[in-house]
C-alpha cells in the first residue's frame, strides 16, 4: 500500500471523529449565490448552466459521475479518494484531502483522449491547491479563511456580491460589465486569465485576491510572470497594464489550440499533446457532444466536409444581433480581427514587420441567428424543408 493512500484511509478516519472536510462556507461576505441569481434570470442561469465555468469545480461525493476517468488500476489513487473534479472540457483534473489541506493528485484525466496523462507528479504535494487554484475555480474567496462561498465560477465572479442585489432588485446594488469601461471590463477576465501576485493578501496567492468586478486590477495585482512559451514577441517588458492586456489576447488566441492550459500552471496540456495544433469548430463542438461527433455523418446527413455544426447550430446572438451571447454554450469564442492599436501605439505600427500575428479567430459564416428550418433553407432553397426535417427525426427516432 503506498504513501498516498496510506494518507487518504487516515484522512477518513480523522473525517469520521471531527467532521467533513474543508469545503463550501463561509467564504467571503455579500454573496447570494448563482441559484439565487436564477430565481429571476432564468434564462441566462439555465445557460450559464450548461458552460465550462459553471462545471470548472464539482463535488465528486454528491455527484459521483462528475469523475469523467476511466481505468483506475493504472494510477496510485482510487476513484473513492477524489472529493472534487477539476474541469469538464479539456481535462479533469482531481482533488484529495490530506493533512487538512486540499491537492492534485499527479494524473489527469485527459477527456478527448480518454487516457490518464501525468501531472506534476514529482511536486504536487508542495503546492495546496486553496492557495494555488481556489481564487479562480470559485466564487466569493476568503483569504483568511481560505474558504469559499459557491464552487465553480459562478454569477457573482463576474458580477460582484449580489446579496444586497438579490434584496433589493436595484441595477445599482450589482455590477453589469456592459456598462463598466472596455479596460475594466477587461479586468474582469482578467482577474484570472493573466498571471500575477495578490497584493492586498501578503502575496501568497497568484491570483488578486479580495479584488471584485468593476475595480482597477492594477491596485490587487503585481507584475505578470514570464511570459509563456511562444509568447515573447508579444511582449517588450514594460510589465504595465498594456502588457497584461497583450496576456490575456495571448490566451484569447490560444482558445482553440491544443495546448492552451491554465496560465497558473503553465502549459500542463502539452505533456500530453507534443505539437500545436488549432481545433476546428467542428472537434470543439466534439470535446463535449462526443457521441454525435463521432456519428456527425448520421446526425447530420452530410459529411464534416459539408458543413459545419455551426451552419446548423447557429450561436445564440443577444439583442440587437451584434455580438454573441457570453452565457450560451454554443458561443462562437471567436473574435473580429483586432486593430493593430490594441498592442502597439501608432507610431510603433509602420514600418515593422507583423511576426506572430495569428489571433485564430474568424467569424462563423451566418451571423445572425436562425431556426434549424431556415438553416436548412439556405443551402437547399425552394426545398420542403419541413417535410425533410420531420423524415429526419423520424429516422433518428425509429419511428415511421
Amino acid at each position: 500500500m503506498n504513501v498516498l493512500r496510506i494518507s487518504i484511509i487516515l484522512l477518513f478516519a480523522v473525517s469520521f471523529v471531527s467532521g467533513s472536510a474543508l469545503g463550501f462556507g463561509p467564504g467571503a461576505k455579500g454573496y447570494a449565490g448563482s441559484v439565487k441569481c436564477g430565481e429571476c434570470h432564468k434564462e441566462t442561469y439555465d445557460q450559464w448552466k450548461l458552460t465550462s465555468h459553471a462545471n470548472m469545480l464539482r463535488d465528486a461525493k454528491a455527484d459521483p459521475d462528475a469523475v469523467m476517468a476511466k481505468a483506475f488500476s493504472a494510477v496510485p489513487f482510487k476513484k473513492e479518494e477524489i472529493f472534487w473534479t477539476i474541469g469538464s472540457h479539456w481535462i479533469q483534473k482531481y482533488l484529495t484531502f490530506i493533512d487538512n489541506d486540499w491537492y492534485v493528485l499527479p494524473k489527469y484525466w485527459n477527456i478527448p483522449a480518454g487516457d490518464w496523462v501525468a501531472y506534476s507528479i514529482f511536486n504536487w504535494r508542495e503546492k495546496p491547491y486553496t492557495i494555488h487554484c481556489d481564487g479562480c475555480h470559485t466564487t466569493g474567496f476568503d483569504p483568511e479563511t481560505k474558504s469559499f462561498f459557491e464552487p465553480s465560477i459562478g454569477c457573482e465572479a463576474c458580477h460582484g456580491p449580489g446579496k444586497k442585489h438579490a434584496e433589493s432588485a436595484a441595477p445599482s446594488d450589482i455590477v453589469n460589465p456592459a456598462r463598466l469601461s472596455k479596460e475594466r471590463r477587461d479586468m474582469v477576465c482578467e482577474q484570472c486569465h493573466t498571471d500575477g501576485k495578490d497584493t492586498k493578501a501578503g502575496g501568497q496567492f497568484p491570483f488578486p485576491a479580495l479584488y471584485l468586478p468593476g475595480e482597477d486590477l492594477n491596485e490587487y495585482f503585481t507584475d505578470f510572470f514570464t511570459p509563456k512559451p511562444n509568447s515573447k514577441r508579444w511582449f517588450w517588458g514594460t510589465m504595465d497594464y498594456k502588457e497584461r492586456h497583450r496576456m490575456f489576447m495571448f490566451w484569447q488566441s490560444k482558445f482553440y489550440s491544443t495546448t492552451r492550459a491554465c496560465d497558473v500552471c503553465g502549459f500542463d496540456r502539452g505533456l500530453a499533446v507534443k505539437s500545436e495544433s488549432y481545433l476546428t469548430r467542428n472537434e470543439y463542438c466534439g470535446t463535449c457532444h462526443t457521441k454525435i461527433f463521432r456519428l456527425f455523418p448520421v446526425h447530420s446527413r452530410h459529411s464534416p466536409q459539408e458543413v459545419l455544426c455551426v451552419d446548423c447550430h447557429t450561436p445564440k446572438v443577444t439583442d440587437g444581433g451584434k455580438r454573441y451571447s457570453i452565457h450560451d454554450h454554443k458561443f462562437d469564442f471567436s473574435g473580429p480581427e483586432l486593430p493593430c492599436t490594441e498592442c502597439h501605439e501608432a507610431k510603433e505600427i509602420e514600418g515593422k514587420k507583423a511576426e506572430n500575428h495569428n489571433f485564430n479567430f474568424s467569424r462563423v459564416k451566418v451571423p445572425e441567428t436562425l431556426t434549424l428550418e431556415q438553416a436548412c433553407a439556405r443551402c437547399h432553397p425552394g426545398k420542403d424543408v419541413a417535410a425533410t426535417l420531420q423524415d429526419w427525426k423520424k429516422s433518428r427516432t425509429g419511428r415511421r
